[in-house]
């Protein structure tokens, strides 16, 4: 299978901790993640590696207001240590300034104080956007069927009024839009947390279906959105299907709700298939809830490529390092095998 990989990740590298209660808690979202993966793949001759193409901004502004704003502030930092953090979030009846170019203002395009602007995140997340748009623009040339985007940062909690969550560009999302001009298009989420983005993004569309399956938000961030009953929005209506589960899910349980997505994306008819890969659906995943088992993704895998659609699989959450890397390959080499049994 076809890797598609960006250097640019190793430069952001959030170094916040903060403290609730008694405890203390770190980033999880550093760059070994990426290094873990492909220290993987690498022992497997199946994968071949290539390096994510350039495309014009124009993918990235157009989708995300916040763009400008992301880029001008990371090159306004002069070292690798600062990092600008949303502490204020003005609600309903603000005075907005005339411009919002000043870290300061980070709060009117931020959903949460964990994700930070730093010297390299514009080239980071610019670079992870690309990684999905070369699996795309690969997909929609016929040149592959399935491609692996090894995206970080994540994208799905990125959407069309603000970032968060980890995410500042959806990669999920440009590369729907670059693949939609071509035909209908699929995006099926297995990350624990809901696709909040990736939904508003496209809640009032027909070309773009989504689907999400994730822990329950009644309990589980990003907890305002992701609720069964959240199906699309005007002409979007019955383009949008959430799976919430609850705490403690394992295998079989999920497996149901892979089955139940695929078949709903059946229904659908789409010409492409778009899979935010998370695996912080492991069970020993630090910030998950799910009790799923390495090798069952595998089975995941199998029943993905089932589907017999051109698929491009980006890499969105998990955070366990040890076994993050066993895990994206057992998902992996589960499709190719899926795929040749079709």
């Amino acid at each position: 299978m076809l890797v598609v990989e960006s250097q640019a990740y190793r430069g952001h590298y959030p170094h916040w901790v903060f403290r609730l209660g008694d405890e203390r808690y770190k980033t999880k979202d550093v760059p070994s993640r990426v290094e873990a993966i492909k220290k993987e793949l690498l022992r497997s001759p199946g994968f071949e590696f290539m390096d994510a193409r350039r495309f014009p901004e124009a993918h990235l502004a157009h989708l995300h207001p916040y763009h400008g704003f992301i880029k001008a502030v990371s090159r306004s930092i002069t070292d690798d240590e600062t990092e600008y953090y949303p502490d204020l979030f003005p609600g309903e009846g603000a005075h907005l300034p005339r411009k919002t170019r000043s870290p300061l203002w980070a709060g009117l395009y931020c959903t949460d104080a964990v994700t930070p602007i730093l010297r390299h995140t514009y080239a980071a997340a610019r670079g992870s956007a690309e990684c999905a748009l070369t699996g795309a623009a690969l997909l929609r040339a016929g040149k592959v069927r399935e491609v692996y985007a090894l995206c970080r940062p994540s994208g799905h909690h990125a959407g069309p009024r603000v970032f968060g969550g980890y995410c500042y560009f959806n990669n999920c999302a440009v590369a729907a839009q670059l693949l939609a001009d071509g035909g209908r298009v699929a995006v099926l989420d297995l990350d624990y947390h809901h696709g909040n983005g990736t939904q508003e993004f496209f809640e009032r569309r027909r070309d773009i279906f989504t689907c999400s399956i994730h822990g329950d938000p009644a309990d589980e961030y990003p907890y305002f959105w992701g609720y069964a009953r959240e199906r699309g929005k005007g002409p979007g209506r019955s383009a949008n299907y959430n799976l919430p589960l609850p705490k403690g899910t394992g295998n079989d349980g999920y497996l149901k709700a892979v089955d139940q997505g695929l078949r709903a994306i059946r229904r659908y008819g789409p010409k492409y298939l778009i899979v935010a890969c998370g695996f912080d659906t492991h069970a020993k995943d630090p910030i998950g809830g799910f009790a799923l088992t390495t090798p069952f993704y595998r089975d995941i895998g199998a029943r993905l490529a089932r589907a017999g659609l051109p698929t491009l699989l980006c890499q969105e959450g998990g955070y366990n390092i040890g076994l993050l890397g066993r895990c994206v390959r057992h998902l992996l080499e589960g499709f190719e095998v899926g795929r040749r049994a079709a």
